[in-house]
């Protein structure tokens, strides 16, 4: 009985008749690439979408531009605003470059701003009940957008709960009311990415029980949770039973139990394929070894499906894990990994040949990336590609903070040496950020073995471009005293206390 959102999209229509937030999940299910241009009573919107996700969204709403949005939320004053407009004028460029120039935002603001403008600008015309869209399949991004990919799962579930009535919402669901809801291979990875709250988890353990849809709505209070559901439906994730699960048990049908196995690989050498081979027949185990090996195959599922449905969101880098600066060596060893997992072949050995389409479209875009970032040619074309659709200098800021937000994580995880690998990135592409050079000192100075001296470089930078920040005075203090200078630290140390007197010594 299940019924999943059909595919089919036309390239005009009304949104009256295919109303956005199912145009949109439609087009997320397709991996459609392209531009979907949405318009009604003088407000128009161009979303650009790759893989099905959207990654831009303009507007010539004035109320949804990004200065307008800074003054709104007291970021910036009514007189900065004109600074900025007349910098748009006389420069010729985006808001961003203006408030970047004109000092009014650090990048991690800017980076912030401009992210919230995009779900802002969508989130709004997600719940436009008239209205015409029309779709250019293929098409890019502007010259001069800034894209943001916006997951669209969580976004829909947003736009429905602050847009759609609960009546709205059932009448979507129509006939489905009155089945049986059951989980599928899909439903746990979708839910992952949905907001999630005890009526979101209570829905998803009652699957399979004896509540019908109706029933388990009736008992589903926040508008997110009933979002979630109409999400979840439409993507698929949920099957239906005409019977509850009581009367469908005396059917006597069941999962048959599954082999133990376990993952063996062999690796022939960095020139040759992964190749992955099945185990050979072993003993029968315990119960509990039997169990575990269910256990391990279980997680490969899920992490396989998850994978699948993020694909939209990452970038061939994101893909095989590796950073922007990772050399070939290290792009070789992170596709030989990914392929001993993912290769359709290997999960086919392992039993999961229900997952085999699946796995070709996942191991063919794993495949893709690696080609494009092996090749020193292709993958400086791809690089330019993915800067040269955007706004140069908030282009760089937005991938330098990306990069230091990654760093921070492993800085936060004592992995100093990892965090390099994103530090030295950014701070190449956005050098005048006092954090950015603050952080590459003290990896550098922390890492083993440390660098001391570079170390002590970054970090005067970094005092340098903001005299007031404690944190670059302080860990300029402890580099300065591993260099047996006591006057420059203890100078440095004061400093520090001064700004905060939290500073520890």
């Amino acid at each position: 009985m299940s019924q999943p959102l059909i595919d089919t999209v036309p390239e005009r229509g009304s949104l009256e008749e295919l109303p956005l937030p199912v145009l949109l999940l439609r087009l997320y299910r397709r991996r459609t690439s392209g531009t979907l241009s949405v318009s009604r009573e003088g407000g128009e919107k161009r979303i650009v979408l790759r893989d099905g996700v959207p990654v831009m969204a303009e507007s010539n709403l004035p109320s949804e531009s990004l200065g307008v949005m800074l003054m709104d939320a007291g970021r910036i004053t009514r007189d900065d605003y004109a600074r900025v407009v007349e910098a748009v004028r006389t420069r010729r460029c985006k808001e961003g470059a203006a408030l970047l120039g004109l000092g009014l935002v650090a990048p991690r603001d800017l980076y912030e701003a401009l992210k919230q403008q995009v779900r802002r600008r969508l989130l709004d015309c997600l719940g436009w009940p008239r209205g015409n869209f029309a779709l250019e399949v293929g098409a890019g991004p502007v010259e001069d957008a800034t894209a943001f990919r916006c997951d669209p799962i969580p976004l829909v579930q947003e736009a429905i709960a602050i847009h759609w009535s609960p009546a709205t919402l059932r009448a979507q669901l129509g006939a489905k009311l009155d089945a049986y809801a059951i989980a599928t291979p899909r439903t746990e990875a979708l839910v992952s990415r949905l907001f999630r709250d005890s009526d979101v988890d209570a829905f998803v353990a009652g699957l399979g029980g004896d509540a019908s849809l109706a029933m388990q709505l009736d008992a589903l209070h926040a508008p997110t949770a009933l979002a979630a559901v109409w999400v979840l439906d439409a993507l698929g994730a949920l099957a239906y039973r005409d019977r509850p699960a009581t009367d469908a048990a005396e059917d006597g049908t069941g999962t048959p139990d599954r082999p133990e196995i376990e993952i063996f690989v062999r690796d022939a050498g960095a020139a040759a394929e992964p190749r992955i081979e099945a185990p050979q027949p072993a003993a029968r185990g315990s119960a509990k070894s039997r169990a575990a090996a269910d256990a391990k195959l279980e997680a490969l599922r899920k992490e396989i499906l998850a994978l699948h449905e993020s694909l939209g969101e990452r970038d061939h880098y994101q893909l095989l894990g590796v950073a922007r600066g990772a050399n070939a060596a290290a792009v070789r060893r992170a596709y030989v990994s990914a392929a001993k997992r993912f290769h359709p072949d290997a999960l086919a050995r392992l039993g999961l040949l229900e997952l085999r389409d699946v796995a070709e479209t996942v191991f063919s875009r794993i495949a893709e990336a690696h080609e494009t970032l092996a090749d020193p040619e292709r993958r400086r074309d791809y690089d330019r590609a993915q800067e040269g659709a955007e706004d140069l200098d908030v282009a760089r800021v937005v991938q330098a903070e990306a990069l230091f937000r990654k760093a921070e994580i492993l800085l936060r995880a004592g992995n100093f040496g990892g965090a390099l690998e994103f530090l030295r990135p950014a701070v190449a592409m956005w050098p005048n950020e006092c954090a950015y050079q603050s952080a590459l000192g003290w990896a550098l100075y922390k890492k083993a073995p440390p660098d001391q001296k570079s170390a002590r470089e970054h970090l005067e930078r970094a005092v340098a471009i903001d005299r007031d920040d404690a944190v670059a005075h302080f860990r300029l203090s402890v580099v300065l005293r591993a260099l047996g200078e006591k006057d420059a630290a203890a100078a440095a140390l004061a400093r520090a206390k001064q700004l905060d007197p939290k500073v520890r010594s």
